[in-house]
């Protein structure tokens, strides 16, 4: 009988823990994960490493960083279901979570909790990185996710740029918490300045890059979620100004991109980099072209879910440059 009470309770356990990394949307939180050490490791440690050094944040620092970024990142995920109740139930009845599979009270404590962690993290990191004012930044991105679950998304294309903003910021605080940690390091901070104007515009350009893609799947997924966002009286670009308003739209910040990736791939066959140029043009650039095509031509809820896979594959693509860009700067 023992032996049976204990089975059930871990199949609940398991079953708990499967429906909380769907809330969070578990494959979103690696690919912040992923990115983020790809960035540290393959383009600052590899800088570094050229002139004898290390990291300046270190393993344990950088774990922490990217724990923090991910606990707000998940706070904000239940916190944007967790008011998204009704809606979620026109347009996704399948996959709501928060209500049916998750109490709405354990949704909100976890919220709390993941928020503390993330606060108490970058504390410790702009503590040991000599400014406090930094420490803020979490708590400031707190806000921010919050004022977009209870407000922003209901207003025209400002809850879109605000995730897209968070989406930038996930990439800029890696190089922001090194940079003043470093600082606190002379000896290091000296050597390794030569090469801090070229990391800075590495890590813009991926800020940027992150930027608009976001912003170009955020606009699509309104439209994917027009009939939910309608009847909740949300007044998104899609629910004011329609579909056609929203491909558009999507499609001008698809073009935008499109023209930034050829002069970032122009800039590196200028510069003795033809690996990452080609490399830039067949994965990053043609793809794009191919996302404007099936963002103008999609009709379909399902087409549209379609186009916001895409998106997250072209932004791998974009990831995965890294490995040439190094291999051309330091092989």
């Amino acid at each position: 009988m023992k032996h049976i009470n204990k089975s059930i309770v871990l199949d609940r356990i398991f079953k708990t823990s499967g429906y909380f990394l769907r809330l969070v949307r578990w494959p979103n939180l690696l690919m912040i994960i992923v990115i983020q050490i790809a960035l540290y490791y393959v383009l600052i440690e590899r800088v570094y490493n050229s002139i004898g050094l290390t990291g300046a944040m270190g393993v344990f620092d950088l774990s922490i960083l990217v724990l923090s970024t991910v606990f707000v990142a998940a706070a904000g995920y239940i916190i944007n279901d967790y008011y998204d109740i009704d809606t979620d139930t026109i347009n996704k009845p399948d996959k709501q979570l928060i209500g049916l599979k998750i109490a709405p009270r354990t949704a909100i404590i976890s919220y709390y909790t993941l928020n503390f962690l993330a606060i108490v993290g970058g504390f410790y990191l702009a503590i040991k990185a000599g400014s406090w004012r930094i420490g803020l930044l979490s708590a400031m991105l707190i806000i921010l996710l919050w004022l977009y679950s209870t407000k922003y998304k209901r207003t025209v294309l400002v809850g879109n740029f605000a995730v897209a903003f968070m989406a930038a910021m996930s990439i800029i605080v890696i190089w922001l918490f090194e940079f003043f940690i470093l600082r606190k390091q002379p000896a290091d901070f000296v050597s390794v300045s030569p090469y801090l104007k070229m990391i800075t515009w590495y890590f813009t350009g991926y800020s940027v890059f992150s930027f608009l893609l976001t912003l170009c799947r955020e606009v699509i997924k309104d439209a994917e979620d027009i009939q939910g966002d309608g009847q909740s009286g949300m007044n998104t670009l899609a629910v004011r100004y329609g579909i056609k308003a929203s491909k558009y739209v999507a499609s001008i910040i698809t073009v935008i991109t499109i023209i930034l990736g050829i002069v970032a791939a122009v800039s590196f066959l200028n510069n003795n980099m033809s690996l990452v140029g080609v490399y830039f043009m067949i994965a990053v650039v043609a793809p794009l072209f191919y996302l404007v095509f099936r963002i103008l031509t999609a009709k379909e809820k399902s087409d549209f879910h379609t186009i916001s896979l895409i998106v997250k594959v072209i932004m791998i693509a974009g990831i995965l440059a890294l490995q040439p860009i190094a291999m051309s700067y330091f092989l």
